[in-house]
């Protein structure tokens, strides 16, 4: 009897010694932060992905189209940053892990006073351009451009804040911002049935000033802009080279994009494509959640080792795993769409091909990982050639399929085609790393026998 319960003791300690284990993970303030940060995430795009819908059960593709083209202007716009959200990502942290809170004070203060005169410049020339529709009575476009005002700025001046959040209940009061953002933003939507597109102006003008509002109430380093221009030029010497290649891959080719479609296809198709573009941010933004951890894992696995190889074989299998289960998903999705689209927002029938398309954006994505590599081992230029090649394959393309008269949807798949591509070229030039250590590790080895042999 003795013997069973010494038994059962034995037997129960390791469950014990797992739920200590658990319950010290749950007390972890890292695991707490990442799950308030997540779940605020999750929410926040929940909310956006309902606010969506409802806004385009309660607007026709024309009016979509023209709310979409201001939104053109402010994606080429974006690159006036000049690299210092991508700087400061990197320089204020820096700074505050060696103490240095003075530094990093003094970079976000130089960056202040280029992103105020920027965010001021382009706001002003939203609302001159609202004044100009304004004398010729057209209150549609009026009506844009005001709202495209703040958002303008909430481009500017609230990422830079963002940039400024970097410890863990900082993140969290990230998180509250970005849900509080939603909720404004949700608080509008019944006043779309009565206002439409004025009402949707009205959604976007709250939801951006909301956000600067609260970014501006709560952030964390409380500086004045500064002209300082050693402190600015060291900031954008980091983030320019990295700002110009994630530019050309988002802002740049999604602007591009729209602008083919506006020019070849007219407003109404732009307005169906929208919903194209609104399923893609969706897919994407849920690949990206995995990609973000293992990217963590891949820039932590060459710090350790230094060979991309171990990143190769770190990440293969759960890259497989990924594409190969969002096939059935994308699947699912290709069949399910046409049901969802007749039943919430019938307009936009005509947009069910162009929806399903955007679908295979996420096995796309999922593939994209192994580009992480790129940049853990710190080669820009092999992703800036990577990124053109992808960019250059999708505009050439886009050319040619309007030659071929295959409408817009010839344009989301020379898109496509130019995601891929970018992955291809990637996947070789990793390739070529992988070679080079091979090749200088067989090198080494002749070198390493003889000093053996003789002492």
């Amino acid at each position: 009897m003795l013997g069973n319960v010494v038994s059962g003791l034995g037997r129960s300690r390791p469950w014990r010694m797992m739920a200590l284990r658990f319950s010290a993970i749950g007390q972890s303030n890292t695991v707490r932060t990442i799950a308030v940060f997540a779940t605020g995430n999750t929410v926040a795009m929940l909310l956006g992905v309902v606010g969506s819908l409802v806004q385009a059960r309660y607007l026709a593709p024309e009016e979509l189209g023209v709310f979409r083209t201001f939104g053109i202007l402010a994606g080429y716009l974006t690159f006036l940053h000049m690299g210092v959200f991508d700087g400061l990502q990197r320089e204020i942290p820096l700074q505050l892990g060696r103490g240095s809170r003075a530094k990093a004070e003094q970079a976000a203060s130089a960056c202040l006073a280029w992103i105020v005169f920027i965010s001021v410049a382009c706001g002003a020339v939203f609302l001159g351009l609202a004044l100009r529709a304004a004398h010729y009575r057209d209150w549609m476009q009026v009506g844009g451009w005001l709202a495209y005002s703040p958002s303008i700025v909430a481009t500017f001046y609230g990422l830079y804040l963002g940039t400024t959040f970097r410890t863990s209940q900082q993140f969290i009061a990230l998180s509250r911002i970005s849900v509080t953002q939603a909720v404004a933003g949700t608080l509008v939507l019944p006043l779309l049935p009565i206002m439409g597109y004025y009402g949707a102006c009205l959604r976007l003008a709250v939801t951006s000033v909301t956000n600067v509002l609260l970014l501006h109430g709560w952030r964390p380093l409380n500086v004045r802009p500064r002209l300082d221009w050693p402190s600015f030029r060291e900031v954008v010497r980091m983030g320019l080279p990295l700002s110009g290649v994630g530019y050309i891959y988002t802002s740049l080719w999604v602007s591009l994009e729209s602008t083919f479609v506006l020019e070849w296809f007219g407003i109404k198709m732009l307005g169906l494509y929208s919903m194209a573009i609104f399923v893609r941010t969706m897919v994407v933004q849920l690949a990206q959640n995995m990609n973000q951890v293992m990217g963590v894992k891949i820039y932590d696995q060459f710090g350790r080792s230094g060979r991309v190889e171990d990143c190769v074989r770190l990440i293969f299998k759960p890259m497989a795993f990924a594409f190969l289960a969002s096939l059935p998903l994308a699947l699912v999705g290709w069949f399910a769409l046409p049901w969802a689209v007749s039943l919430l927002i019938p307009r936009y029938v005509g947009a069910v091909s162009l929806m399903q398309m955007a679908l295979l954006t996420m096995p796309i994505t999922f593939l994209s990982l192994p580009v992480t590599i790129l940049w853990a081992t710190g080669r820009r230029i092999d992703c800036f050639v990577s990124v053109v090649w992808g960019f250059m394959t999708f505009a050439g393309l886009s050319f040619l399929v309007y030659r071929l008269g295959l409408g817009a949807f010839g344009v989301l798949v020379a898109s496509l085609l130019g995601q891929a591509i970018n992955v291809l070229v990637s996947y070789l030039l990793i390739r070529r790393l992988v070679l080079r250590e091979r090749r200088l590790s067989t090198d080494e080895r002749p070198l390493n026998c003889s000093v053996h042999a003789h002492p």
